[in-house]
């Protein structure tokens, strides 16, 4: 058998060497070309010199496979498949904050949650959105929550017995100043003693000896009236269960150096701190206060705690 390159043209029987056919000039392989990239299909010519010229497949690259499904990936498809674009981890802190109301029952423990999902929440004994019926020294309606623009307010109402928040770091007070240590409410009193001056007929009032304290603390009873009353041991004064200035020994929710009170050099200013007492300093709020992440309210009888985060 004689072997060659058959034109397909007019049939001539070609040299296997041959590019064109002798007889009517038609191209029979085309020029030697290298692969335009690895790992191509495309038909590679033999160099010059060579014998013959044959297709040289060469392997096709690996298949693709979905992890999820096991099905196969068209190459193609998964080219023009748009990616799943990647979230910025900031967009999960955008979402809306409702602030919290958590009740402390009488051992410390969580009680209700109540959740302040309007822009006002109003707290009372018989009137808003948050009541305690059984609560007497709640007002009928005793203060109100705002929230606004991601911060939390609380005012109160005009209340018989107002709104009390537990102090976090050393805190001014003002001349008539309320305050919450343990089940004593002590009222801060800074106004000067008379002079002393005699009458018109020359004659003193007889009394105790004048103290030379900067201030003094006065004992509110339930249901109205003075109990004792403790003057500054110059510009300070101690309060607590045993120790103090003025010592409450019955009071089982007073530690036993629970506050203290420090006037300033000049006596414009008195600061209360807490001294590192278990169940905290309170002192009542004048006008809108704003609350924080872990603060504790006292309203009527209830302990609340503060969550915002």
């Amino acid at each position: 058998m004689d072997l060659g390159l058959q034109c397909h043209v007019c049939g001539q029987l070609n040299l296997v060497s041959a590019q064109a056919c002798t007889r009517c000039g038609t191209i029979l392989q085309p020029a030697a070309t290298a692969a335009p990239y690895p790992g191509s299909s495309h038909t590679v010519a033999a160099p010059a010199g060579n014998t013959a010229v044959r297709d040289m497949p060469v392997a096709a690259p690996a298949a693709r496979f979905d992890p999820a499904t096991g099905q196969r990936i068209d190459a193609q498809a998964a080219e023009e498949q748009p990616q799943a674009r990647t979230m910025f981890f900031g967009a999960l802190q955008q979402q809306p904050v409702v602030p919290r109301l958590v009740v402390i029952k009488g051992e410390g423990g969580d009680g209700n949650t109540y959740h302040l999902q309007g822009t006002t929440t109003v707290i009372g004994r018989s009137v808003g959105e948050i009541t305690f019926a059984e609560d007497p020294f709640l007002s009928p309606q005793h203060a109100r929550f705002s929230s606004q623009n991601g911060r939390l307010f609380v005012q109160d109402l005009g209340s018989q017995n107002g709104v009390f928040l537990r102090i976090k770091k050393p805190t001014p007070v003002r001349d008539g100043a309320y305050m919450l240590v343990g089940e004593q409410l002590l009222r801060l009193d800074r106004r000067p003693f008379s002079d002393g001056a005699p009458t018109a007929a020359g004659t003193y009032f007889y009394g105790s000896p004048r103290p030379t304290g900067a201030f003094r603390i006065v004992q509110c009873l339930a249901g109205g009236g003075e109990g004792r009353i403790a003057s500054a041991e110059g510009g300070v004064l101690s309060m607590g269960r045993e120790a103090n200035t003025l010592n409450f020994p019955d009071d089982r929710f007073i530690s036993g150096h629970h506050a203290r009170l420090d006037a300033a050099s000049d006596h414009d200013e008195v600061v209360l701190t807490d001294t590192g007492s278990r169940n905290g300093t309170f002192v009542r709020i004048d006008g809108a206060q704003e609350l924080f992440h872990g603060d504790y309210l006292f309203v009527g009888q209830q302990l609340l705690r503060v969550e915002i985060a």
